[in-house]
């Protein structure tokens, strides 16, 4: 089953775009091609010109192999008939991307292999303070309306773009973390009946972390292997701490202090959120939760044997394109209970190794500018600019879209460390260890502690 989902996750993330509909739809929104790209109303119809000073550039960029990746790719030869410019994406899996990326920007100046960057939230601090990519500002500034920051969604430049105060990467795409739930079965008056006379709880989304792991357990205690309250994605070391992120925030607790000058997650409030999230896979999850990746705890949902699972945006749009679901078409999502899930995002930066740094740069302007930033939303995007979360298309084919605008907007990311990776290492080993009864929550949040504390 696992590898089913997994074709199916492959379908519903990377399914081709047709061009011709994203040429209806770029009519529609007012694009006329030629050297300009007029944008509609939102902004004013303002004009934005691109160069062709790069003409017969080619452009290489390393981008991973997903659904946001397959929009923008049937969208380039547009950028190329504007310009001139070619762009060729080398698609891979986010697993080698950091390993294959490290080399190409230590080459020095003009010496790499790729012109623009597709940078992870995790890498956000590596690669600026090793001097790996270039400051925006004044290219922002020059840019001609076609990058204006006041367009994005605050939180996503917290995430993703700035850095000790400068902005290095321009925000494009995000994926936030909420809690995504049955609401068929939450409106079910007879099953909320039998709950209630089962549990003695109410079934109502909870407002706290602690409430949704009592609800959760109550369900599985109820239920058992024919409905787990939750389905949990425990496996080292990534899965688990981004699903641990939404217990940690949402409780009120954060790996650090607010000055980065000593570790918090062994504070009362950490060890709090840990126990909660032990407490979770052991005793709410489905069996095997604890080494369980994303295609089996999703496999699990759909097939109707969780009441939730907290998880990535991306989960529901995969539950609810696969037509052999027991649970397509029955989901909502919220932010996590508590108010504050895991928010991550990608953003678009020019490395200082970038052969053509400046024809690098004009695709960024164009990916960026408005319609085309429509264009991929109404393709499927996660928008990280403000505008689709008002465009009425784009609602009516997305209805869930202000959930996840929620979820980004009280999200939140990684620490300010340099070195998130170790970090996400570090935490995983040692929640892992208390999942599996080998330390006590206060013990292995200490532990995590020691290490985190190195990585300041």
């Amino acid at each position: 089953m696992a590898k089913r989902i997994s074709r199916l996750m492959q379908r519903g993330l990377r399914a081709p775009v047709n061009r011709r509909r994203l040429l209806q739809a770029s009519g529609a929104a007012g694009i006329a091609l030629g050297s300009g790209l007029r944008f509609g109303s939102g902004a004013g119809a303002q004009e934005i010109a691109f160069s062709r000073d790069y003409e017969g550039t080619t452009l290489n960029l390393l981008m991973e192999d997903l659904q946001e990746t397959t929009i923008i790719e049937e969208m380039l030869p547009e950028f190329t008939e504007l310009t001139g410019i070619t762009v060729n994406f080398e698609k891979v899996g986010y697993g080698v991307m950091h390993e294959k990326l490290v080399p190409q920007l230590a080459a020095g100046p003009g010496n790499g292999t790729y012109d623009v960057l597709e940078v992870d939230f995790y890498w956000v601090y590596e690669f600026a303070r090793s001097g790996w990519v270039e400051d925006l500002g004044q290219r922002i500034a020059d840019s001609g309306g076609a990058i204006d920051l006041g367009r994005y969604i605050p939180a996503t430049l917290d995430i993703v773009s700035q850095a000790d105060g400068t902005t290095w990467y321009v925000p494009f795409y995000a994926y936030p973390m909420g809690l995504i739930y049955r609401d068929d079965l939450l409106n079910d008056e007879a099953f909320k009946a039998e709950f209630e006379a089962a549990s003695g709880l109410e079934l109502a989304i909870p407002d706290s972390v602690a409430g949704y792991v009592e609800l959760a357990t109550a369900i599985t205690a109820w239920k058992g292997e024919e409905l787990y309250g939750a389905a949990m994605t425990a496996q080292q070391v990534d899965p688990i701490v981004m699903e641990f992120c939404n217990f940690l925030y949402s409780a009120g607790g954060d790996y650090y202090d607010a000055d980065l000058t000593a570790p918090t997650i062994n504070d009362e409030t950490g060890v709090r959120a840990a126990q909660l999230y032990v407490d979770c896979v052991n005793n709410a999850a489905q069996p095997g939760a604890a080494s369980a990746n994303y295609d089996d705890s999703i496999a699990v949902y759909s097939q109707g044997r969780a009441f939730s699972s907290v998880s990535f945006m991306w989960m529901l749009a995969v539950v609810d394109g696969d037509d052999e679901a027991e649970a397509q078409g029955k989901n909502k999502a919220v932010v996590m209970p508590g108010g504050t899930g895991l928010s991550g995002a990608w953003g678009w930066g020019i490395p200082v190794s970038s052969p053509n740094p400046d024809a690098g740069w004009e695709f960024v302007r164009w990916v960026e500018s408005p319609d085309v930033a429509r264009r991929r939303a109404l393709a499927g995007s996660l928008p990280t600019q403000m505008a689709p979360y008002e465009d009425e298309e784009i609602l009516a084919k997305y209805p869930w879209l202000p959930q996840a605008g929620a979820m980004i907007t009280e999200g939140k990311g990684l620490p300010a460390v340099t070195k998130q990776t170790q970090l996400v290492e570090i935490v995983g080993r040692h929640l892992a260890e208390a999942v599996a009864g080998g330390a006590t929550a206060q013990e292995a949040m200490d532990a995590a502690a020691a290490e985190l504390a190195e990585l300041l």
